[in-house]
């Protein structure tokens, strides 16, 4: 089993079986029993046939009094070796205490019952071996090459940590058809983390908005009572009569009004259909008075323009002093370029992940903030007139090494390139074409008297629109799938994947305008 470094490493100590013990299958069996009953599990165990003199050396060498009679002792038959854990304690405490004294006439007045007591006759055939501390139970390990014990991490509810699918809900809401992913992507990398949080009032209809109050509600009064017992304040009952006045509580909490992804996992089964649909769909930017509210995607348009706005402005002041306040109000603040989910994946490929495959959100923002940069240099290139290269990076004025420009941790994590990735970005080519597909009646060189006109539209079709009127609609489109344009890879396809159907006037076909062309010639 190969070292993984998004597991978990355990707590371990080495433990070693004596030849004497060795030989008698049922004791080892019982001293098996003995160490499950305990608590402890036993990883990587082995039995070997004989041990080297160098790993007697290396597992004793402190024992330099005995070292002789250890030695001819050891290497007189086979030993078990097996590392040990323990879920909640420490477990070469757990393993000595079972031991006992090194002395098994010790052993036997201190404590009757261990292991050394019960089956070591000497203090050289003590018959088991434990580590001493943590450093000695990794050398012990090492020495028989066993790999560190390690476990799945449990997986915590962390706003820090970003997946990409996480990320991509935000970029790609199910209710935005063309929604703009870098103006997103820069928001999420200045304002974010997006979260998996929803709000009551926003997001769930009016029966799972009672359910997510009422549960929020409990939530609330939890933290409000252990806010109380780490002050020292005594809990008071609440009246129950109408007469009485309820008494004002010491501790006083914002109200609650979002549904984080622990209390979603709690209410998720009483939601109806379509609010688990908007659970699994969306992710959400935090925002408003003490971060209780969701924004809204007018907001973020909003909020998009302006961040443009006052970017481009501080470029063209750079560029064209005064002048700026005039070009801006006449510019399309819309980020021109666009990237699909391979170019997002692309950007984020050498950064490292937990074992869920999730990003630290530090991470993301540093390689977000300059691919913005760049893609401003881009932008203002196109509006001056000015060639890209002639952009200057600011944090090339600083010397510092190169790995602390590879290091997104660090505050001068550069990208070596001056071009956004969607003009440098290339398509995988496809190197293996399946061969089943039929052969396209567009390209058939001799065609029936039947298929001369199929076989035209498919070529015309191939680059042109067709364009029909609604009444027509059922006619013409349902006859036809053919008529329909190949959809782009990605969400973010322009108006021309889709069969255009126009209602006023007449419409346009274009194989009237393709007869006149051959008509001319």
């Amino acid at each position: 089993m190969l070292f993984d470094p998004k597991q978990e490493n355990l707590p371990y100590t080495f433990a070693m079986i004596k030849p004497d013990t060795t030989l008698k299958p049922n004791v080892v069996q019982e001293v098996v029993n003995k160490i499950e009953a305990a608590g402890l599990t036993i990883k990587n165990f082995v039995q070997v046939q004989e041990l080297y003199r160098e790993e007697v050396l290396n597992l004793f060498y402190k024992q330099q009094k005995y070292m002789d009679e250890i030695m001819t002792y050891m290497l007189s038959g086979e030993c078990v070796m097996f590392l040990l854990c323990h879920e909640t304690e420490n477990p070469i405490m757990v393993w000595k205490k079972m031991i006992g004294n090194k002395d098994p006439a010790e052993a036997k007045k201190v404590d009757p019952q261990s292991l050394r007591a019960v089956y070591g006759t000497s203090i050289i055939k003590n018959e088991f071996h434990g580590s001493d501390d943590p450093f000695s139970a990794n050398k012990e390990r090492d020495i028989f090459k066993f790999p560190i014990p390690q476990k799945i991490p449990d997986f915590k509810f962390d706003k820090m940590l970003v997946s990409l699918e996480t990320l991509f809900k935000f970029l790609y809401p199910p209710n935005l058809e063309h929604s703009n992913a870098l103006e997103r992507l820069d928001i999420f990398a200045i304002y974010g983390p997006c979260v998996n949080y929803h709000s009551v009032d926003q997001c769930l209809c009016r029966q799972c908005a009672l359910i997510g109050k009422e549960h929020i509600e409990g939530v609330r009064d939890s933290l409000i009572a252990s806010e109380q017992t780490k002050l020292g304040i005594k809990i008071r009952p609440q009246p129950t009569t109408a007469t009485k006045t309820q008494l004002p509580q010491r501790v006083q909490l914002p109200p609650i009004r979002l549904l984080k992804e622990e209390d979603i996992k709690q209410v998720y089964q009483q939601l109806c259909e379509k609010c688990q649909f908007h659970c699994n769909g969306y992710t959400h930017l935090q925002g408003g008075r003490n971060m209780q509210h969701i924004m809204t995607d007018q907001e973020l348009n909003t909020l998009a323009k302006e961040m443009n706005k006052q970017e481009i402005l501080e470029l063209l002041y750079s560029e064209k002093g005064n002048a700026a306040n005039v070009m801006i109000e006449t510019i399309d603040l819309n980020e021109p370029n666009h990237y699909t989910k391979e170019m997002i994946e692309l950007l984020f490929q050498d950064l490292e992940t937990d074992y869920y495959n999730r990003f630290k959100f530090y991470h993301l923002q540093n390689i977000i903030l300059e691919d913005r940069r760049i893609r401003m240099n881009a932008w203002m290139s196109i509006l001056i007139n000015k060639p890209i290269h002639r952009f200057k990076n600011p944090k090339l004025v600083c010397k510092v090494p190169n790995e602390m420009r590879k290091n997104p941790e660090s505050i001068h994590y550069t990208i070596n390139r001056i071009l956004p990735l969607n003009q440098t970005y290339k398509k995988k080519d496809i190197t293996k074409m399946p061969l089943d597909f039929p052969p396209n009646l567009a390209d058939k060189e001799k065609l029936n008297p039947n298929e001369e006109k199929l076989a035209l539209l498919k070529k015309l079709h191939r680059d042109t629109h067709h364009m029909v009127e609604i009444q027509d609609a059922k006619k013409v489109v349902s006859n036809g799938v053919y008529l329909l344009r190949k959809y782009n890879d990605g969400r973010n396809g322009e108006w021309d994947n889709y069969s255009s159907l126009k209602g006023m006037n007449r419409g346009s076909y274009v194989n009237y305008e393709e007869t006149k062309k051959k008509e001319k010639f």
